[in-house]
């Protein structure tokens, strides 16, 4: 069995994780020296990845050895097992996957359970100075949530998942803020007053240290922000829902002791770049990708183009509110045409009342284009396009 053999059989483990309390004793058992390991965990409907990046790209600006955990991938497996923004080598994947097989199967861990573990492995054998590990799915009930940690942050509630995690935001804070603990600091961007309510009930219930973090001074200019932050201006030309992102960051690294030079700051947000978000593949014409896949994040995407001269091309998964995204996309353009791409999960297009094509003819598309492209609405959809080779 080839290393790519391997990958494939790791993916097809789905199904539900196990308890976390077990999952806690094998961990205890077989990996104690998870204990010993600082980390960080990133929780929240939009934006828990870029937060994971912002967090590594700042501890790396000061010559801290960073991993990092986050899921899913666009283009790599490797891509969700990473140290100083580089991927696990596929050498390293199958060493650590060799080792733990047996066990793999013993246990019946699931794929995202395997990943977890295997990060862990590769993190404490390369001793990381931080561990930032992105929680898989809401929180209190997540895999990653069976760990210690230095602090545990949400960055925002949003309707997403309801079939796992509540139809209300309210519900949903309550699962995000399940990742809650006595010994860790907890920092939130979220605004909405409920659910900020939820998460004090719960930090109050268990004794925990909550932060809300917000930054008021920014100043959008012609090229980007200009963002003051404890006294010093810095010039950000990134996306406005990625200032959030990156504040909750800089305030976490800051309340937990790692200081960050102003002059590494500006460095870093000169050269933020988190694969598949707000990603330009072409400049001339202007060819767009962004991993917005629910309607909180098609709104972000939306506020933040503001207007668009091109065609969208849009494909979802089943689970989500398709037709409230595309009346969201409306709002830059008419021009929409929808994608099938090879998924299990894909939502039934023909029912959405636009033109659908098939990936292929995509893929024609985007090489030959005269005009401007947006690809957006799934993060699986947008790591298929970002496999094409332009």
């Amino acid at each position: 069995m080839n290393v790519q053999d391997k990958i494939k059989k790791m993916e097809n483990k789905k199904g539900k994780n196990h308890d976390l309390v077990l999952f806690r004793k094998w961990l205890d058992e077989y990996l104690p020296e998870h204990k010993s390991l600082k980390k960080i965990q990133v929780a929240g409907t939009n934006g828990k990845g870029s937060t994971c990046k912002w967090l590594s790209m700042f501890l790396q600006s000061e010559d801290y050895k960073t991993g990092m955990f986050t899921s899913p991938h666009l283009v790599s497996h490797m891509e969700r097992i990473q140290i100083d923004s580089k991927d696990i080598s596929l050498e390293d994947w199958e060493r650590i996957y060799d080792t733990w097989d047996a066990f793999f199967e013993e246990k019946q861990l699931t794929m995202f359970e395997i990943d977890l573990w295997m990060a862990l492995v590769y993190f404490i054998e390369q001793n990381v100075d931080v561990a930032i590990i992105e929680v898989g799915l809401g929180g209190r009930l997540d895999a990653t949530t069976s760990l210690d940690y230095m602090a545990t942050l949400i960055t925002n509630v949003g309707l997403d998942h309801q079939e796992f995690l509540g139809d209300t935001l309210e519900q949903i804070a309550y699962e995000k803020s399940g990742i809650f603990k006595p010994n860790a600091i907890a920092l939130t961007t979220e605004k909405d007053p409920a659910c900020q309510k939820v998460m004090e009930l719960v930090a109050d219930y268990l004794n925990v240290m909550l932060g809300f973090v917000s930054l008021s001074d920014i100043t959008k200019t012609k090229d980007g922000y200009k963002i003051v932050y404890n006294g010093v201006d810095y010039f950000a030309k990134i996306p406005e829902y990625q200032i959030d992102n990156m504040i909750l960051a800089l305030e976490t690294l800051f309340v937990l002791g790692y200081s960050i030079s102003s002059k590494h700051i500006q460095e870093v947000l000169d050269n933020f770049n988190w694969l598949g978000r707000f990603s330009v593949l072409r400049e001339d014409p202007y060819v767009l990708v962004d991993g917005a896949h629910n309607v909180p994040g098609i709104k972000a995407l939306v506020n933040e183009i503001q207007s668009f001269d091109g065609t969208i091309y849009f494909s979802v998964l089943k689970e989500k509110d398709a037709s409230d995204m595309i009346e969201e996309l409306k709002k830059l353009t008419k021009d929409i045409v929808l994608v099938r791409f090879d998924t299990d999960r894909l939502y039934p297009l023909e029912h959405l009342g636009l033109p659908i094509i098939e990936f292929d003819e995509l893929e024609t598309i985007i090489k030959n284009t005269k005009e401007n492209i947006l690809l957006c609405g799934s993060l699986y959809f947008v790591g298929d396009v970002l496999k094409i080779k332009l």
